[in-house]
């Protein structure tokens, strides 16, 4: 007689629901309390944390000039540097300038009006001679070139005495030594705002003078505005009487002429409104004191902080931080994580009560929720089922065995470790991707259809699996996420789903070690009278989108952006060059110096706006003999000779390379049809590839 089975649902129906009911209450009450809590925790921490970010680098603007004034202080004590030569200036300070672009001139002064200015000029240096006792109200100015070569000198009425500056009556009023920052203020020679540290020092001769390095506001407002808090969030700085002295991240600043004219407009008058509210609160807060707050423009709810900055022997600034609380939604995602977390948590004990109530029957529920755990980890090993004359036990164990078999089979068609890890990560089951930097692989065959068509099916099919188990092999022991295979072809990439450190030097030494492992398959494949499998590859890095791409019936979770589509006609582009590997410059720069690379060309390629210089892959420099490297330097001489439309020198420096090099041929041909038929005067030099 068969055994009889009964129904667990009336069994548990009424305690589990009682349990359910008390723990949805207990999650809906957490979830109200912990919602409003998190989101002022958040913006209290990323509005301090920027405003930490903003004073420390802030302090690495300034902090340059003020060393760097010390430092020419004690030049001048020391003679080289001489305050009343302007060309000792020449010599010395520019190229300090150029090292720190925050130093827009260089001014002294001295007790009789003597002073010297060198100040940077779009195309090149201007000097300022100012001798009072000798030229009065008159002044010398010097233009040079940017290799500071004196391109002309004249005299220009300028009733201008350095002693009446702000930068030299603030430095007298300290003892010697010490730094003096100006308040900003407008400069009589340019008519930019800015300001200036100075310092009193003495020369050579011990006779005492200012220096004075100047600091333009629109370089501190570039630098703030660069500060990146959140996808609106803003960084600014203002002056005890509220006049923005760095400006925050605003598309209206591409406009140079009203980015200047908001530089020292007070905060009301810029036109956002959520800088006026931050300056304002901060301010009415007591001294000292570094709460972040909440305040409302345009119906939107902002929490911002205002917190005093000041730099050594300068004027009291403000650093303030904007954040809108819709930028925190994201946070507030995670939160909800954490609620699900905790219902997770729940409905677990409210099984383990179920279980303590069903009592005998228990153990094969468990045996199906272990099997259940290994087949959701894709773990497809068969799990010893406790027997059971439940019917519904009996109908979940059949239909789980199927789910087993069938996924069984699905695995040998996708990627397991992949879907285990996007299990993990929650994104399996959902359309959605982000922004990574990632480094993407191209490969393909050389010539795949002729020797397709040479063999037979099942002789084709094993010759390729034989291939692919060499070449993703290779490239799954680099850390390479396998996107796909198309034909013959490998789509791989770097960087997710989980993160690979230094990715751009793992992917290229995982297509080195490809071309080492093909290289033995092609040369046993020749000797078993099989054709060789010469393969192409194309690198590049940059930000991708990366997730779970397709419908909600199809997903594959795939890499989409403009670096995929450079990688593939990079691929492509070995073709036109002769070349088995070519990467573009984004990958080269982060590879490393093991690496050596030999610059091809520079490229435009179809779908792609802009060019990209293209370099080869010639391998690991120690294993490379030096006449390899004076080659690829060669070559790439000959390159920007050519480039230069010196073709003369670029066919001199081809005929001094192996001639048999297809990109040397490529070379060579281009040089004698450009010295042949001039390029027109708009010729850029770059390649146009309009094919795959």
């Amino acid at each position: 007689m068969a055994a009889r089975t009964v129904s667990i649902r009336w069994s548990l129906l009424r305690n589990i629901l009682l349990l359910v009911v008390l723990l949805s209450g207990s999650i809906l009450a957490v979830t109200f309390v912990m919602a409003r809590g998190t989101v002022r925790r958040l913006s209290a921490d990323l509005v301090q944390r920027t405003e930490d970010m903003a004073e420390s680098q802030l302090r690495g603007f300034f902090e340059p000039v003020t060393h760097q004034l010390l430092v020419a202080s004690d030049w001048s004590r020391t003679g080289l540097l001489q305050c009343r030569e302007p060309d000792c200036f020449n010599r010395v300070l520019p190229p300090v300038m150029e090292r720190i672009p925050q130093i827009s001139s260089v001014n002294t002064g001295d007790e009789e009006g003597t002073g010297v200015l060198v100040l940077r000029d779009p195309d090149g240096w201007r000097n300022r001679e100012v001798r009072r006792t000798e030229w009065g109200a008159r002044v010398r100015w010097t233009k040079l070139e940017p290799d500071l070569t004196p391109v002309r000198t004249w005299f220009e009425d300028l009733d201008y005495d350095p002693r009446r500056r702000p930068w030299y009556e603030g430095a007298v009023g300290v003892p010697d030594g010490e730094i003096h920052w100006t308040e900003p203020y407008t400069f009589k020679t340019t008519g930019d705002p800015g300001v200036t540290a100075s310092v009193r020092t003495l020369s050579s001769e011990g006779r005492p003078f200012v220096l004075a390095y100047d600091v333009l506001l629109k370089d501190l407002s570039r630098f703030t505005s660069g500060l990146e808090v959140s996808t609106h969030g803003l960084v600014f700085v203002v002056t005890v009487e509220s006049r923005v002295v760095g400006l925050p991240r605003d598309p209206r600043w591409s406009d140079p002429e009203l980015k200047q004219a908001a530089i020292l407009e007070s905060a009301e008058k810029i036109g956002l409104p959520s800088v006026a509210e931050i300056t304002r609160i901060g301010r009415m807060q007591s001294n000292g004191e570094r709460s972040v707050f909440d305040f409302e423009v345009g119906g939107e709810k902002w929490w911002g902080g205002l917190r005093p900055f000041r730099l050594e022997g300068g004027p009291q600034l403000y650093i303030g931080v904007g954040v809108p609380e819709s930028d925190l939604l994201g946070d507030v995602h995670r939160q909800r994580l954490l609620i699900l977390l905790l219902t997770a948590v729940a409905l677990a004990a409210a099984v383990v009560i179920s279980m303590f109530l069903a009592g005998r029957y228990s153990r094969p529920l468990e045996d199906l929720a272990r099997q259940s755990d290994r087949i959701s980890n894709l773990d497809m090993e068969e799990t010893r089922i406790t027997p059971s004359n439940l019917a519904e036990v009996a109908q979940l164990k059949t239909a789980q065995e199927r789910m087993r078999s069938a996924l069984d089979s699905f695995a040998r068609y996708t990627p397991t470790e992949i879907v285990r890890d996007l299990l993990r990560r929650g994104e399996a089951a959902k359309i959605g991707g982000r922004t990574e930097d990632l480094t993407i692989l191209f490969t393909d065959i050389a010539g795949f259809t002729t020797i397709s068509e040479g063999l037979a099916a099942d002789d084709l099919t094993a010759h390729m699996a034989e291939y692919f188990d060499v070449m993703l092999g290779a490239l799954r022991e680099g850390d390479a996420t396998i996107d796909k295979l198309i034909g013959d072809a490998i789509v791989a990439f770097w960087g997710a789903p989980n993160p690979v450190p230094e990715h751009p030097r793992r992917a290229v030494e995982a297509v080195l070690e490809c071309e080492k492992r093909l290289a033995a398959l092609n040369r046993r494949w020749v000797e078993e009278g099989k054709p060789a499998l010469p393969t192409r590859y194309g690198l590049a890095t940059g930000k991708v989108v990366v997730g779970n791409i397709g419908t909600p019936s199809r997903l594959h979770y795939t890499v989409l952006g403009d670096m995929v589509n450079l990688a593939s006609r990079l691929e492509g582009a070995n073709k036109h060059y002769g070349t088995h590997v070519l990467a573009e410059e984004g990958t080269v720069r982060r590879a490393g110096d093991h690496v050596l690379w030999r610059r091809v060309d520079r490229v435009a390629v179809k779908g792609r706006k802009g060019a990209v210089n293209v370099y080869e892959l010639l391998g690991l420099k120690k294993k490379l003999v030096p006449e390899a490297l004076k080659s690829a330097r060669t070559y790439e001489e000959a390159l920007a000779a050519c480039h230069e439309r010196r073709f003369d020198d670029a066919l001199d420096l081809l005929h001094e390379l192996d001639e048999e090099d297809p990109a040397v041929v490529r070379l060579l041909h281009l040089c004698r049809q450009l010295k042949s038929e001039p390029p027109p005067d708009d010729w850029d030099g770059v390649s146009h590839l309009s094919t795959k």
